[in-house]
């Protein structure tokens, strides 16, 4: 074999040596780089996400505080359940406060008003097995209901004009949630007064600190015939108008 010839096989030999170097080591080298800056750049995401959290704990802390305040700010504004006793004590409340006369009440069943469930809370459990070796357990447990309730209620009112605002005025920005659901009002040619009929929803929460506590009527005796004192009061309002 010519010397020439052994130099164009080197050669050659050389060429697949540096090809088969570029595909099956640096090819596979540039790969693993380039998954590893893949790796490191979201693990850079993950530290600069976690030195934020750490950089605005507090204000993280303050504003849980916050939001916690006012959670519970909404929640004192339910009371922890509604009964037919509380009806009465509130429109014998009404009618001493505004002059009005309560002629009629009734209450609907209560009903649950179907909210968001509740967040769950996973717990993690460490454990040592017989190996060695540490086993971790995740449990998701729900955090405590709490259960809106509606009771719908109805009244007829006698009352004047100025009165019949007051008592819608003290429905809306009660210190126990209630709202107006419908009114409806007409003139009594016999007293002169209005006569209005308020549809309304009182609101209540179970699964909160709140207990309920049994309403006192006082100046009511039990099997007593006019609870709402009607009888006095209407003839009241009839002298009242004779004069």
């Amino acid at each position: 074999m010519k010397k020439s010839d052994k130099s164009i096989i080197l050669m050659l030999i050389g060429i697949l040596l540096a090809a088969a170097s570029y595909f099956f080591v640096y090819q596979k080298l540039t790969e693993q780089t380039e998954i590893m800056v893949a790796e490191n750049a979201q693990l850079r995401q993950e530290v600069d996400y976690l030195q934020e959290l750490a950089d605005n704990k507090q204000q993280y802390i303050d504003d849980t505080a916050s939001m916690q305040a006012k959670i519970e700010e909404i929640k004192a504004q339910f009371p922890a359940q509604y009964l037919p006793e509380d009806d009465i004590l509130y429109m014998i409340n009404t009618e001493d406060t505004h002059d009005a006369l309560a002629r009629t009440i009734s209450m609907s069943p209560t009903t649950v008003i179907e909210v968001e469930a509740p967040a769950q809370e996973v717990v993690a459990e460490t454990t040592e097995t017989e190996d060695g070796t540490t086993e971790i357990t995740e449990e998701a447990t729900a955090a405590p209901a709490i259960m809106l309730y509606r009771t719908p209620v109805t009244v007829t009112v006698l009352s004047s004009y100025n009165s019949m605002k007051d008592i819608l005025k003290q429905i809306n920005t009660d210190d126990n949630r209630k709202s107006v659901d419908t009114l409806s009002v007409s003139f009594d040619a016999q007293t002169g007064e209005l006569l209005s009929t308020i549809a309304m929803s009182m609101y209540s929460l179970t699964g909160t600190e709140a207990e309920y506590t049994t309403p006192k009527v006082d100046g009511v005796t039990y099997g007593t015939q006019d609870i709402f004192n009607s009888a006095k009061k209407k003839a009241a309002a009839q002298i009242a108008n004779a004069q």
